[in-house]
């Protein structure tokens, strides 16, 4: 089964630009077999997902959640739908006693996109994966979160981080066995049961578009405008700017 682990809609993730109907059509566009919908802090409501999934029932649709811990960092919590349980900026130590106790699957999601550091709070937690690939991780990234898995054994992962339909299975993994709840796919995760895959014409696509975008982002950083008005001219995220500003590699990642 390919599975798309971390995806947003704009019902409570106010970044995202599609509704959920729109992203789910992306993804039986791409071929999907399962998304997760992992809005910021927020669960969705097991009627809210029931009444998304009759509605497409060629796909197999879960529930988790993206916490934004108090140190910083962005975890993807999977296996667990107790909403009540988590809150932006909670404490990292109390996440990961809640990971452990409900046996849920934590993924880090996209390290050092803001900041050249990962939380040493952050690398306390039951870690189970660290996302190597998604349409937030970008080249300058990847060194740095490579040397992260080598030295703390941790366990590569991708998925598309999506806000839109266009870029959903974008990245994602393969699960040798089916996958229909939320238990099931932490145990997955937990264990290591899958494998990366990658859209490669998609990821070319979206880095020969680069090449125009980044040229006028170049143009006008070089032209004194500020980066709150090349990011709406542009698109490109504050972190990316930053990155371009750094004069980073922003293309996206290629993985085998």
């Amino acid at each position: 089964m390919r599975f798309d682990l971390h995806t947003h809609t704009n019902r409570y993730s106010g970044c995202a630009r599609a509704t959920p109907q729109e992203m789910m059509e992306g993804a039986i566009r791409q071929g999907l077999d399962g998304v997760v919908i992992t809005e910021h802090d927020t669960i969705w409501s097991e009627g809210e997902i029931e009444e998304l999934q009759t509605a497409y029932p060629q796909l197999t649709i879960l529930r988790g959640i993206e916490v934004h811990t108090a140190s910083g960092e962005d975890i993807v919590v999977l296996g667990i739908t107790d909403t009540s349980l988590f809150h932006r900026y909670m404490d990292d130590a109390v996440l990961g006693e809640i990971i452990e106790e409900y046996q849920g699957a934590a993924i880090l999601a996209h390290p050092y996109r803001y900041r050249d550091e990962v939380s040493p709070e952050v690398l306390k937690l039951p870690l189970h994966a660290v996302e190597i690939a998604s349409s937030n991780i970008r080249q300058y990234m990847q060194e740095p979160i490579a040397e992260l898995i080598r030295k703390h054994g941790l366990r590569p992962i991708a998925s598309s981080d999506a806000h839109w339909p266009e870029n959903i299975g974008i990245y994602g993994v393969e699960f040798p066995h089916p996958v229909t709840s939320e238990g099931q796919l932490a145990a997955a995760i937990r264990k290591g049961a899958y494998r990366l895959f990658m859209n490669k014409e998609r990821v070319k696509q979206v880095n020969d578009e680069l090449r125009e975008q980044i040229s006028l982002a170049q143009r006008l950083l070089d032209q004194g405008y500020s980066t709150y008005e090349i990011r709406d001219l542009c698109g490109f995220s504050l972190s990316m700017l930053t990155a371009l500003r750094a004069g980073r590699q922003v293309n996206l990642v290629t993985i085998p």
